[in-house]
């Protein structure tokens, strides 16, 4: 049973997966079925939660039976994933993962999946609003956000807007229109809001509520992904 894809469509999946900085997951089953990759996982921290799913038609062979992947490095899989060529050979026998490139390969030890935690499903959440934003206008946010130490992010929802604030000595406010908002959402966030969604590089469905968890949704037409991220709770 093997497996072909081009190596910056799976690399760039993973890294999706794997978030950044204190939210970076290591422990994970990639989990292969008719549908095609999915990954269902809470990050270390116990901040963020995300669901992904690289379909079938991702792949230029695609085999249902391959099995499951389970690692408890994603972050360094991901990294070995990157160091080949265009496309990449999966191949599965009992607990080692060859992955076969034009000149190369390398052989993973995997760990058994029986200790890696589980999630089934992602958590049933109503929201406030829900509105669109370009991965890369988020990130321009973020960078207005960091100017700051331990800055904090305040969204609030207004009728056909979204209000991005932060906290700190320079604060900024980056409006949204949005002719999606009603109004009434307000939450605030804190760096896991950042390091959960710094990978994402396509058009995002965020959704918000009143002092509640942030969940953003990117679809392509090879891959969708939805990140839970919780709300920073007061220290008063």
């Amino acid at each position: 049973i093997q497996m072909k894809i081009k190596t910056k469509t799976l690399v760039e999946f993973l890294k999706k997966v794997r978030m950044t900085g204190a939210q970076e997951i290591k422990e994970c089953i990639l989990s292969f079925s008719k549908d095609g990759l999915k990954i269902i996982v809470i990050s270390t921290a116990k901040q963020s939660f995300i669901t992904a799913w690289l379909k079938a038609v991702a792949f230029k062979d695609y085999d249902e039976n391959f099995g499951n992947i389970a690692t408890d490095d994603l972050p360094t899989i991901t990294d070995v994933l990157g160091r080949f060529g265009e496309f990449i050979v999966l191949k599965k026998e009992g607990n080692l993962l060859t992955v076969i490139g034009d000149n190369k390969k390398v052989d993973i030890e995997l760990v058994n999946e029986t200790f890696l935690s589980t999630m089934s499903s992602e958590p049933n959440l109503a929201f406030v609003d829900t509105f669109e934003l370009q991965a890369q206008r988020l990130k321009d946010v973020f960078k207005d956000v960091r100017l700051n130490k331990d800055a904090v992010i305040v969204i609030k929802t207004e009728p056909k807007k979204v209000a991005i604030n932060n906290t700190g000595k320079y604060k900024f406010r980056n409006e949204i229109n949005s002719d999606m908002c009603k109004g009434g959402a307000d939450s605030t966030f804190g760096e896991p809001f950042i390091d959960a969604t710094q990978e994402l590089d396509g058009n995002l469905e965020i959704s918000v509520g009143v002092n509640w968890p942030i969940k953003i949704l990117e679809k392509t037409d090879e891959s969708i992904i939805t990140i839970i991220v919780a709300p920073r709770v007061s220290k008063e």
